[in-house]
């Protein structure tokens, strides 16, 4: 039986009738888009409480789902750069300051070969 897609906009328990041994057969269907065989999709009371699908429905929400992916993604990697950048600055202030202690070391250095120089 082929499938076909509908958007509830509340939960649905749907009674489909009775299996072969007469037990009641009920079928639970979430919120939202639902794929589901025809033979559900036509059921009066599945028609009641659903929204016709369209192929443009179905395909914006593809794109809006590769939107929402992609824009976590995005997040994601603005989150990295962001610390990335934080990391930067910091190894450049720590660079600045080692070589400040670097260049004051050399004049200590100087200053005492000149001072054991001049005994």
């Amino acid at each position: 039986m082929s499938k076909v897609q509908i958007l509830l906009s509340k939960p649905l328990v749907v009674n489909m009738g009775k299996d072969k041994d007469g037990q009641q057969i009920n079928l639970n269907l979430p919120q939202g888009l639902q794929e589901v065989d025809q033979e559900v999709a036509e059921h009066w009371f599945v028609k009641h409480h659903s929204q016709e699908i369209t192929q443009s429905d179905v395909a914006n929400k593809e794109l809006q789902d590769a939107f929402d992916q992609l824009k976590a993604e995005y997040e994601a990697l603005q989150t990295q750069s962001d610390a990335a950048t934080k990391k930067i600055a910091d190894l450049e202030k720590q660079a600045k300051a080692d070589a400040k202690t670097i260049a004051d070391l050399n004049k200590q250095i100087s200053d005492i070969s000149a001072e054991v120089k001049a005994k």
